[in-house]
């Protein structure tokens, strides 16, 4: 009975989620923990089915929409040369450090980049809230972090998108992730450029007749299928998509009416249910016959991380402080990455295993940013 199936997901997600919240720390682990005790590692109570893998696709694309909307285009071209190289040594570092780590312990080379990449990508909702809960959303250190997660997340898509090209095609050759290169910036330099170009006639569209949400999710897919039609992965045609719609295109009200809408379409129901399957296809076994590669690339994630983004921010001159609280925030990794791990599962582009370490990754990482940051960032 899938109805029943997905009542009973729900029902946990909800309490669980209540759970963790409650104890500040982000729903999502609920969400996932929900996932282990109802799905096939526990108690069996929801498989894996069509109608859940369903779901959870489109829970994928709607978080990706969500994402570009809370992305806001004049942010990243005023983003400072302080958001875009703290960006790039939290990109970079980790990148390599878990290349390089993965081919030590004889991964492939598609495994070993698939795992970089996965360590380079920043949660920028789990540091934003942090600095929330802190009162230091206005600080010069919050403003860097949030500007480079930003970036980071775009840079780590388009890193995404070179790999899957390189695990289709079974090969690395310069010209074509040259040439994918190209179409990632012109797709989107052509959705910022429509955007801009027709965001009256957007505006009267979406306005009339009230059926601006409708209008938004018919946006929304044609982004993701164009991107598919150039080559590119269907959730960064959902990210541009959510970048496409802003605050400055359509009236302020119904905009906020569509983002609240969305949020509730992603992070009520598509997206938890996304989250809660992640764990039916966790692995715990496999962690366990890792433990030397699962306890080496947390530690490596969490390194690479705080000295490629922390040591960027001191040598620009900042404070000791200051560059610990910025490196220790770009540590936090969310929904991104999981969706980038799950996309790999299911491209037979990476094994159970290193989708486990990836999803437990994830989580330690985040654990580790909300315990160490609260405390640091009290001090600015």
């Amino acid at each position: 009975m899938p109805y029943l199936e997905i009542f009973l997901l729900l029902l946990a997600v909800w309490l669980f989620g209540r759970f963790f919240k409650r104890i500040g720390w982000p729903a999502i682990f609920g969400e996932i923990l929900a996932g282990i005790l109802m799905g096939p590692v526990l108690l069996g109570v929801v498989h894996d089915s069509e109608y859940i893998k369903i779901l959870a696709e489109l829970g994928i694309f709607f978080l990706m929409f969500h994402a570009g909307l809370e992305t806001s285009p004049s942010d990243l071209f005023k983003a400072s040369k302080y958001s875009l190289l703290v960006a790039l040594g939290g990109v970079i570092l980790p990148f390599a450090s878990g290349f390089l780590i993965s081919k030590a312990f004889d991964f492939n080379s598609i495994e070993s980049l698939f795992i970089g990449m996965g360590l380079s990508i920043s949660s920028v909702a789990v540091s934003a809230r942090i600095f929330k809960d802190c009162n230091i959303l206005n600080s010069k250190a919050a403003h860097i972090t949030l500007g480079a997660a930003i970036i980071d997340d775009i840079l780590g898509l388009i890193l995404f998108s070179i790999v899957l090209n390189i695990a289709e095609n079974g090969s690395i050759s310069i010209n074509e992730i040259s040439f994918l290169t190209a179409r990632i910036i012109i797709f989107f330099a052509l959705t910022l450029f429509i955007g801009q170009k027709f965001f009256t006639q957007l505006h009267k569209i979406l306005y009339e007749g009230n059926k601006g949400f409708t209008f938004t999710i018919i946006l929304a897919l044609f982004f993701g299928i164009l991107a598919e039609f150039m080559g590119i992965h269907v959730i960064i045609g959902a990210f541009m998509a959510g970048l496409f719609i802003k605050e400055e295109i359509i009236e302020k009200k119904l905009f906020s009416k569509i983002e609240d809408r969305i949020y509730g379409l992603s992070y009520s129901f598509l997206g938890p249910i996304f989250f809660a399957s992640l764990a039916f296809h966790l692995d715990f076994k496999a962690i366990l016959s890792l433990p030397l590669f699962t306890f080496s690339v947390v530690i490596i994630a969490v390194a690479s991380k705080v000295l490629g983004a922390g040591l960027m921010t001191y040598l620009m001159g900042m404070k000791k402080i200051e560059a610990l609280t910025v490196g220790l925030a770009m540590n936090s990794r969310g929904a991104v990455e999981m969706i980038i791990a799950v996309i790999g599962l299911e491209k037979n582009i990476i094994s159970k295993e290193v989708f486990s370490i990836l999803i437990i990754v994830a989580f330690v990482t985040t654990i580790i940013s909300i315990i160490t940051l609260k405390p640091v960032a009290k001090r600015l």
